[in-house]
C-alpha cells in the first residue's frame, strides 16, 4: 500500500478544510489496510487518525482510534521501540484532549522509557515529551513532578541552537504552573520572571528572523496577556505585525 500517496491526499484535504472527506479518506484506507493485512500501513494511518479526531475535538472517536492504535502497536510487537513510543505519545495526547489525563500519563511514561533509552540526548522529541508530561502532571496536581519535567525540557533545549521559540513556550507553561501551584506572593515573583524570560527569548527569535517566530508569538501572546503583562504583549504584537 502506498502510504505516502494516501497521506499526501489527506494533507491536501486538510489544507483545503475538507475535514469530513479527510476523515472518510483515512478511515477507508485503515479498513483497506486491515483487509490486506498490511500492518505497517494500518499502524501509520491509525497514528494519523488519532491526530485527526483529536484536532476535530471528537472525543469519542479519538478514544476509539486510540484503542485501535494501541492494539496494533502491541500486536506488531512495537511497544519497546521508538515507533511504538511515538504511538504512545500520539495516543497520550489524544487521551489528554479527551479529558483523560491519568490514561495519558500512563502512556507518556511508557514512551519516556523508550525515548530516554533509545533517542540521542538532544533529540527534540524528548523535550516535547517532557513538556507534554509536565502539562499532564500539572492537570493532575502533581506540581513538583511537573516542574521537574519542565526543567528537563529546558536543559535539553539549552543544548540546542535556535531553540528560543520552544524555550519561550516552556517558560510560559511554567508561569501557568507557578500561578496554579504556589502561594500568591511567591507565584507573582515566579510568574514575572518566567514571562519576562519568555518574552526575551521571543525577541531574540524575532531578531534572528527565526521562521517559527510568527506561529510561536501568536500562541504565546494570549498567555502573556492572561498573566497581566500587557506592555510585553503589545511589544510582541508590534514585532508580529512588522513581519
Amino acid at each position: 500500500m502506498e502510504i505516502q500517496r494516501i497521506l499526501d491526499k489527506y494533507d491536501r484535504l486538510m489544507d483545503s478544510k475538507e475535514f469530513e472527506e479527510a476523515g472518510r479518506h483515512l478511515n477507508y484506507w485503515v479498513s483497506e489496510a486491515e483487509v490486506e493485512k498490511d500492518d505497517r500501513a494500518a499502524f501509520a494511518l491509525l497514528n494519523e487518525l488519532v491526530g485527526f479526531y483529536r484536532m476535530q475535538g471528537a472525543k469519542e472517536e479519538t478514544v476509539k482510534a486510540i484503542e485501535k492504535l494501541l492494539a496494533k502497536t502491541e500486536s506488531m510487537g512495537l511497544g519497546d521501540t521508538v515507533s511504538g513510543g511515538t504511538a504512545y505519545v500520539n495516543a497520550a495526547t489524544g487521551y489528554k484532549s479527551a479529558d483523560m489525563p491519568e490514561e495519558a500519563l500512563v502512556l507518556y511514561r511508557k514512551a519516556l522509557t523508550v525515548y530516554e533509552r533509545d533517542l540521542m540526548p538532544d533529540d527534540t522529541r524528548l523535550s516535547a515529551l517532557y513538556n507534554n508530561m509536565a502539562i499532564t502532571l500539572s492537570s493532575l496536581k502533581k506540581y513538583d513532578e511537573a516542574f521537574k519535567y519542565y526543567n528537563k525540557a529546558l536543559t535539553l533545549l539549552d543544548s540546542l541552537s535556535d531553540s528560543e521559540n520552544e524555550k519561550a513556550i516552556t517558560y510560559l507553561n511554567m508561569a501557568d504552573l507557578a500561578y496554579d501551584s504556589m502561594p500568591a506572593e511567591e507565584a507573582e515573583a515566579k510568574v514575572e520572571a518566567y514571562v519576562n524570560k519568555a518574552c526575551d527569548l521571543l525577541t531574540i527569535s524575532y531578531n534572528n528572523k527565526n521562521p517559527g517566530f510568527k506561529f510561536t508569538a501568536e500562541k504565546c501572546i494570549p498567555s502573556v496577556k492572561y498573566h497581566g503583562y500587557f506592555m510585553l504583549a503589545n511589544k510582541l504584537e508590534e514585532m508580529l505585525n512588522s513581519k
